[in-house]
């Protein structure tokens, strides 16, 4: 292992142990955070008009997302229908599909991905209680005979390809910080109506952006991902006030709101 892969494995330990408090510290942030890359369009103009059938994940999460958490046993009584759809994930047509069906079916992978690992692992408080080695940086998932792990699906892949920061609102890290899953799955030919939408959601709920007075808290993801916020609108402020537009104007302050790792798991009987 090169000496900076080594910097960066260790500064994305000491991140992952650290607090909230260190976690939404921007110093911290900047040493040991994800990685920074530019946003590129790697995919407009691609593909050959190819779809992929994500029917099975849609009733997946609309049978079992309920408001913001999930229903972790109900998915697992349907494993099996999981199973194939992360199967047929596998071997893809990749290619063939176009720009907003190629990353729809990232997406969409990421969180089957999410969802698998979790019941693989149950019963667990918080992703977070997964070893390390066996939860984001795990090279086990296959998206059309690729090989990827969930950070390097989501660094690599989406991050780095696709000059769309909502993809951040998109995909779920199975925790209560994290913006909801939909009850559906993402589809090419809605996908900038289903972005749209999600953001909506998120900017509009307290938990992840909460006015007072001339102070907003905002979710840390503004801060993680700062550079694609500031790549896409100059600022994270700037970009939240895409869609609340009092934050466009005046003297705001930004405090970064704790970040909630608990399992979103609907409790029995709610």
């Amino acid at each position: 292992m090169s000496l900076k892969a080594r910097i960066a494995a260790l500064g994305a330990a000491a991140l992952s142990m650290t607090g909230c408090d260190l976690q939404t510290n921007p110093l911290v942030v900047s040493l040991f955070g994800p990685p920074t890359p530019s946003l590129e369009e790697a995919y407009a103009g691609t593909g050959s008009g190819g779809t992929f059938d994500h029917s099975a994940l849609d009733g997946l999460l609309s049978r079992h997302v309920h408001g913001f958490t999930v229903d972790y046993d109900g998915i697992a009584s349907e494993q099996e229908t999981l199973d194939s759809y992360i199967s047929a994930v596998g071997e893809a047509p990749f290619d063939t599909l176009d720009r907003d069906e190629k990353l729809a079916l990232l997406i969409n992978a990421y969180n089957a991905f999410t969802i698998k690992l979790i019941l693989d692992h149950r019963p667990i408080a918080s992703i977070k209680d997964i070893a390390g080695s066996d939860r984001w940086d795990s090279e086990r998932w296959t998206i059309a005979g690729q090989s990827y792990s969930l950070t390097s699906l989501e660094h690599e892949e989406i991050r780095a390809k696709f000059a769309e920061p909502r993809i951040h609102f998109a995909v779920n890290c199975a925790s209560v910080g994290c913006p909801p899953l939909r009850v559906e799955a993402y589809v090419g030919e809605r996908l900038e109506e289903q972005l749209a939408d999600q953001t909506r959601v998120m900017h509009e709920d307290e938990r992840w952006v909460r006015i007072e007075g001339t102070t907003v808290h905002l979710t840390p993801l503004y801060l993680w991902y700062k550079s694609d916020f500031e790549q896409v609108a100059g600022t994270s402020l700037a970009f939240a006030a895409r869609s609340r537009p009092e934050l466009a104007t005046g003297d705001w302050t930004v405090q970064w709101m704790d970040y909630d790792w608990s399992l979103n798991e609907a409790v029995q009987g709610e």
